[in-house]
């Protein structure tokens, strides 16, 4: 067959409509082909990804970001697991360090095959199957798998509610590449109440060292004290410890005060508030908003956060404090110019407060109305710094107990530890808390319902049925 024979048996057929159409959509196919290739290449190069989990799960909050940045000392995180069984999640948040600063290695060991690691890393907390050990020089902390998430009960049955990963390895960070820990200095000598275990195991996380103050058996609050907490005084200061506590803030001291009822009168501490413009009312706060309550109980608050660089975090967390047999927190109108007051927590408009002594709970006639300031902040200082006295006072005793921060899902503890480290200065720890699972479910009326399903059950359907039809006549008049 001759080439001139062959040329004309081909053009007709590269003429034909049908294989112009045909050759241009197997090019398309290919090019649209080719291009995701080469896009998937380029993105497993740089290695992209995005969280798209509702609280962000598997990214680091701004405040580890900056504590990476700052990163002075090198750190290993080793994870023990048995070889291939690895917790992805875990790993997941790790690798997000590594990629924070080259100072942060990760490495797995298998604690079988290695026994001697972990005699190595065996301290106050036994590195068990599943732990991170976070090392830097001769420190290193010991996380095990159970602190990885936040439990509540229900029915004596645990339910993890957050997870507390980045808290967990940054507060170790933290620790192992801080040469000294900042004190929190517990006064005890007038009947406090003691830091349930939970919270004083807390605040070890939050690298605070806990010791206790007797201001009568030293000469002037110790020059390392971070923090002062007084947990609901039941006696009153004395004349010396009074005046150790007023040297101790015209220097720049930082205090936590929850108080509560007391039987006995307190005249020295009643003047230290009223020295720094605040006054805790003889009477208990009775809340009138049932959506401002727990279970019902007028006596048991859940307070309207107010703006504040240590609230804001927890109002974005929609977390809610509970203060049970809150004392109305009123501020003087005689103070000190150089004083700034802020409320923290207020209670809402419908609440009303009640004399101790009263038989009845129900609003009177005569009974105060709200809102009442329930706990505030308070900045002395010309200008307020350099080094300014700063006071969280909060109007109950029983903001600690363990009951109530587990009906709080952690938020009554979580402002407390919020509280102290805005007194220490430590702003890059104040929103640095677990992250609450948070289970979203699409909730629809009946005609929403119906509006969906025939979207998807009959309309869509259709246009595809059309489009097909529509195509395949016009190929077939080609």
């Amino acid at each position: 067959m001759n080439k001139s024979r062959l040329r004309f048996r081909i053009k007709p057929v590269l003429g034909d409509a049908k294989v112009r159409y045909g050759g241009s959509a197997a090019l398309t196919i290919a090019m649209v082909v080719a291009i995701l290739v080469v896009l998937n290449l380029v993105v497993s190069s740089f290695d992209l990804r995005v969280d798209l989990t509702a609280n962000k799960m598997f990214s680091l909050s701004p405040q580890s970001v900056q504590i990476l940045k700052q990163l002075d000392k090198d750190v290993t995180i080793y994870a023990l697991y048995r070889t291939g069984q690895d917790n992805k999640a875990v790993a997941e948040v790790i690798n997000q360090y590594t990629k924070g600063s080259g100072r942060v290695k990760f490495e797995y060991v298998d604690p079988l095959i290695n026994p001697q690691f972990v005699e190595k890393y065996r301290g106050d907390t036994e590195p068990e199957l599943g732990s991170l050990v976070i090392a830097s020089g001769e420190k290193f902390w010991v996380i095990q798998p159970k602190d990885f998430y936040v439990y509540t009960f229900y029915y004596n049955i645990e339910i993890p509610q957050s997870i507390a990963i980045e808290q967990q390895i940054t507060s170790a960070i933290l620790f192992v590449t801080t040469d000294q820990a900042p004190v929190l200095y517990r006064l005890v000598g007038h009947n406090e109440l003691d830091f349930p275990q939970y919270f004083a195991d807390l605040v070890k996380k939050e690298n605070y060292r806990v010791e206790e103050l007797d201001l009568l058996t030293v000469d002037a609050v110790p020059e390392d004290a971070a923090v002062i907490v007084m947990l609901s005084p039941a006696k009153d200061l004395t004349e010396d410890e009074d005046q150790k506590l007023r040297d101790y803030l015209k220097n720049g001291g930082r205090v936590v005060l929850l108080i509560g009822y007391a039987r006995t009168e307190r005249p020295y501490l009643e003047g230290l508030l009223a020295s720094y413009g605040l006054q805790v009312e003889k009477q208990i706060v009775v809340e009138g908003s049932a959506a401002s309550i727990l279970t019902g109980n007028p006596l048991y608050l859940m307070p309207k956060y107010q703006t504040h660089v240590l609230t804001d975090p927890m109002v974005r967390a929609n977390n809610y404090v509970i203060l049970p047999g809150s004392l109305p927190i009123t501020v003087l109108q005689a103070r000190r110019a150089t004083l700034k007051i802020e409320p923290l927590l207020v209670s809402s408009e419908y609440s009303w407060s009640k004399s101790f002594e009263a038989e009845t709970i129900d609003l009177e006639e005569n009974d105060p109305r709200g809102p009442f300031n329930v706990a505030v902040a308070v900045v002395d200082g010309e200008d307020y710094g350099p080094n300014p006295a700063k006071m969280v006072v909060i109007s109950t005793s029983k903001l600690l107990d363990e009951n109530f921060d587990q009906f709080s899902r952690g938020a009554n503890s979580d402002f407390i530890i919020n509280s102290i480290n805005w007194l220490n200065e430590a702003q890059e720890k104040i929103t640095f808390r677990p992250k609450p699972f948070k289970n979203t479910v699409l909730s629809m009326n009946y005609m929403q319902q119906l509006i969906l399903a025939g979207a998807f059950g009959v309309v869509l359907p259709v246009l595809v049925f059309l489009t097909g039809f529509i195509v395949w006549k016009r190929r077939r008049n080609l």
